[in-house]
C-alpha cells in the first residue's frame, strides 16, 4: 500500500431499530432523510478534502448504522463526488455494509451501478436463539439468502460479519456451546471471501449493560471466551481463511483494504455523523471526531479535535501493527525499551523475516500488548 494511501469512511447513522449491544452513533428511523443527509456529507467533503490533497485514494467505506437503507441514487452521487476529489485509474475497494434484508437483486444491481465493489453483510448469527438475544431484525436464513443473492449477482467481493460469545439470557436461555461454530462450513462454502468475527463486548452505553446489571444477561467467562477464540482460529484456518488481524479472516488476496489502513497507520477522512478522521503532519498527527447526532451535524460539526505528539503517534502505529499477522519491523519496535524481549519471552510474538509478529496468544492479549508498547520509553537509538 502506498505511503500516501487514503481511505474515506462515510457513516450513515440510521437503522430500523437499535440492537441492544450497539453503542455506535445510531438513530432509529424507518425513512431516513436521504437527500438532506447526502447534501450535508457532500458539504463536509468539500470542506475537508483539501486537507488531504496529494493523497492516493485506495478505499471508500460506507458504514453505520445501516447504509444499505440509503437510497442507491444517493450512494451513487456520494461515490462519484469522492472519486472526483481524488481521481485515479487504479481499482478502488468501495465497501457498503448491508443488513441481510436489503440484499435483494434489484438493490444489488443499483449498488453495483453506483460503483460499490464490496458488500459486507451483517449476518451476526445463524441460529434463532442467538439472533433473538442479539435483538437482530432479520430471521434465520436471511444471512444465507443475502450471500446467495450476492454470489448470483456477481461483480462483488463478499464479506460477512459475525458475533461469537453471545451471552446467555434469563428469558431465552444460552446458546449451545457444542453447536457454536456450526456455521463455519456453510459460510466457507457461501462465497464469503472475508469474515469479520467479533467477540461480543458489553459496552457501558448499550442496553446490554443494564441487562447484565439486572441479571437478565450473563456474559461468557473470560477463559471460555478465550477457548472459543482458539477453536475459531483453528476451524477457519482449516477452511482456508487466513487469520490476518485479531477479528479478521480472509481468503488469500482478499484482505480488507480499508480496515488495513487503520492497522498500518494510514490516513483516513471520516465523513458524517460520529465519523473520525486521522491526518499526519510534521509534528505528529491530528485526529478529529464529528458530533453523534444528525441534529448537531451542521457548520459546527466537529465535536473533538486532538493533536497527537509524534512519539505517541509512533507508539500507536506500533501497537496497531501488532494487531495484525504481519506485525511490525523489528528495528522500529526495538526503539521501545524492553518491549521486544517481553513479547518474545511471554510467547506473545515471534520473529519472522525481520519483523515481530504476534502469535495467537498475542492476539488474545492485544490490550496488554498495546498498553506495554504505549507506556514503554522511546530510545533515540536501537539497542
Amino acid at each position: 500500500m502506498p505511503a500516501s494511501a487514503l481511505g474515506v469512511y462515510v457513516h450513515f447513522p440510521w437503522c430500523r431499530k437499535r440492537c441492544p449491544y450497539c453503542d455506535f452513533a445510531v438513530e432509529v428511523a424507518l425513512e431516513p432523510p436521504h437527500r438532506a443527509y447526502l447534501e450535508a456529507v457532500l458539504a463536509e467533503l468539500a470542506e475537508q478534502a483539501p486537507r488531504f490533497a496529494g493523497r492516493e485514494l485506495v478505499s471508500v467505506y460506507l458504514g453505520g448504522g445501516t447504509p444499505s437503507l440509503w437510497e442507491p441514487a444517493c450512494v451513487a452521487e456520494l461515490v462519484a463526488a469522492v472519486r472526483a476529489r481524488w481521481p485515479t485509474d487504479a481499482p478502488l475497494e468501495i465497501t457498503l455494509e448491508a443488513n441481510p434484508r436489503d440484499c435483494a437483486p434489484a438493490r444489488l444491481a443499483a449498488w453495483r451501478a453506483a460503483g460499490v465493489s464490496r458488500v459486507s453483510v451483517g449476518v451476526q448469527a445463524t441460529r434463532a436463539t442467538e439472533l433473538a438475544i442479539l435483538g437482530r431484525d432479520h430471521r434465520v436464513g436471511d444471512g444465507r439468502e443475502a450471500l446467495a443473492h450476492l454470489v448470483r449477482a456477481g461483480g462483488f467481493s463478499i464479506s460477512a460479519d459475525l458475533i461469537v460469545g453471545v451471552p446467555s439470557s434469563a428469558r431465552l436461555g444460552a446458546p449451545d456451546p457444542r453447536d457454536e461454530l456450526s456455521w463455519i462450513p456453510e459460510l466457507a462454502a457461501s462465497g464469503a471471501e472475508h469474515l469479520s468475527v467479533y467477540e461480543l463486548t458489553i459496552e457501558d452505553g448499550a442496553a446490554f449493560a443494564k441487562r447484565v446489571r439486572d441479571g437478565r444477561l450473563a456474559p461468557r467467562a473470560a477463559d471460555a471466551q478465550a477457548a472459543l477464540y482458539e477453536r475459531l482460529h483453528d476451524a477457519l484456518g482449516a477452511h482456508g481463511y487466513e487469520h490476518y488481524e485479531i477479528s479478521s479472516y480472509a481468503r488469500p488476496g482478499r484482505r480488507a483494504v480499508h480496515n488495513s489502513l487503520y492497522w498500518t497507520g494510514g490516513e483516513y477522512l471520516g465523513l458524517g455523523v460520529g465519523a473520525a478522521s486521522y491526518l499526519r503532519d510534521g509534528a505528529g498527527a491530528i485526529r478529529w471526531t464529528n458530533r453523534r447526532r444528525f441534529a448537531a451535524y451542521g457548520a459546527d460539526r466537529v465535536a473533538e479535535t486532538r493533536r497527537i505528539p509524534a512519539e505517541e503517534d509512533r507508539a500507536d502505529r506500533l501497537w496497531l501493527g501488532l494487531r495484525t499477522r504481519d506485525g511490525v519491523a523489528e528495528d522500529e519496535l526495538a526503539r521501545r525499551r524492553g518491549v521486544t524481549e517481553w513479547l518474545l519471552g511471554e510467547g506473545l510474538a515471534e520473529r519472522r523475516q525481520g519483523r515481530i509478529c504476534p502469535t495467537l496468544r498475542g492476539f488474545l492479549f492485544a490490550d496488554a500488548v498495546a498498553e506495554r508498547v504505549a507506556s514503554a520509553a522511546e530510545t533515540t537509538a536501537v539497542t
